[in-house]
């Protein structure tokens, strides 16, 4: 009897002592790393309220890590440090090949690229532009990769020069100004110029539409973990306020992602020799 009593008494103190997994993660902090856009000052002013609502929402922890240098943020990715990442769909492609990170949730609008001319231009089609210049923002920028890829793969493969402009703004201006025979850039940036030079602008062609960047998760995340980080997410939008917090940080209107139908189509490109991948 007094065996059985010890038992008992033993196998209570284990089970006041376990830890739901639930709780487990309220007691771990998370690290989210975010693709360099603007300046990390300003990364930090954008994301630190979501994080606070997302810890307040779900009881999970954040820890944001921002990058100077896009070299640094691909490689941690390709060392697969972060337990989120939110990425281009080109990077994205990367982290699950390499350590399976999984989408959780993206913008819910897919996006076109357009390659435009000056509208008095003597170009019609992609083939009068063999040989000329064409306006990029970087080598690394998922409409540059998009578009050199496209070009290359077509037949005849179309031969031009690339010059990185460093911004939208700078590749529209490089095509109004003559230093480029065309551009390219998203539709929704293009249309976001002023009436005044857009005006000026003649589109070659529209690209396929693309799904934008998401946040993924790394698979030693807890499933729990991520299923609750993705339902906050989708909910968040439907809160007062909450759909700024989202356009602030690149996901507005955002929907689950899911890598086969969203991102794998974008395998076929070499991404490592398009981007100079970690440099």
């Amino acid at each position: 009897m007094n065996r059985l009593i010890i038992v008992i008494e033993l196998c209570a103190a284990l089970l006041a002592g376990a830890v739901s997994p639930a709780k487990a993660a309220e007691n771990m902090s998370y690290t989210i790393a975010v693709i360099p856009s603007v300046p990390t000052v300003t990364m930090h002013t954008q994301w630190t309220p979501l994080l606070e609502w997302l810890t307040q929402k779900t009881g999970i922890r954040f820890s944001l890590k921002l990058f100077e240098r896009m070299a640094d943020f691909e490689r941690e990715i390709g060392e697969g440090n972060p337990d989120f990442i939110f990425a281009s769909p080109i990077q994205t492609v990367v982290a699950h090949q390499t350590h399976q990170y999984i989408p959780l949730v993206r913008g819910g609008k897919a996006i076109a690229i357009g390659v435009f001319v000056r509208k008095d231009s003597p170009f019609r089609t992609l083939d009068d532009l063999s040989g000329e210049t064409i306006s990029f923002v970087g080598n690394k920028n998922l409409c540059s990769v998009f578009v050199r890829h496209m070009l290359a793969k077509r037949e005849p493969p179309l031969i031009f020069a690339s010059n990185y402009a460093g911004s939208t703004r700078n590749v529209i201006k490089s095509v109004l100004l003559g230093k480029s025979s065309a551009g390219a850039v998203f539709i929704p940036e293009l249309e976001r110029e002023l009436e005044a030079n857009r005006e000026q602008l003649r589109s070659v062609i529209e690209t396929p539409k693309i799904a934008p960047h998401p946040l993924s998760a790394h698979p030693r995340v807890p499933f729990n973990v991520r299923e609750r980080v993705k339902s906050a997410l989708l909910e968040l939008a439907s809160l007062k306020n909450g759909a700024e917090l989202l356009r602030t940080v690149r996901l507005p209107s955002p929907v689950a992602a899911d890598y086969k139908n969203d991102y794998q189509s974008l395998e076929l490109i070499d991404i490592r020799e398009l981007t100079d991948w970690g440099r």
